[in-house]
């Protein structure tokens, strides 16, 4: 392994390690609201770095771009739908 990618595989276990490590630290804080949304927004991030450095998303080709984006889309409007599901629903039903 050349050292440029070693360099970099562990720069990204340490961002990755810190991560969780701000994941287990923010549960304890009581923080409401925000709580979920400061863990949802480190999970992304989390995401960011697996798809960027391990399956490399960045240097590949438009085809393989294209359907991650989609992947992403698909993902989002399953959660939306299941967003309103909850949101709308009333409480005699």
């Amino acid at each position: 392994m050349k050292a440029l990618a070693l360099r970099s595989h562990l720069l990204v276990w340490l961002a990755m390690l810190s991560l969780l490590a701000l994941t287990a630290g923010s549960s304890l804080l009581p923080l409401g609201r925000f709580n979920l949304v400061s863990n949802l927004a480190i999970a992304v991030f989390k995401a960011a770095l697996v798809l960027y450095f391990f399956m490399r998303i960045g240097k590949s080709r438009p085809i393989v771009r294209i359907a991650a984006a989609a992947g992403l889309v698909w993902l989002a409007l399953l959660c939306g739908l299941a967003l309103s599901d909850v949101l709308f629903r009333t409480a005699g039903s």
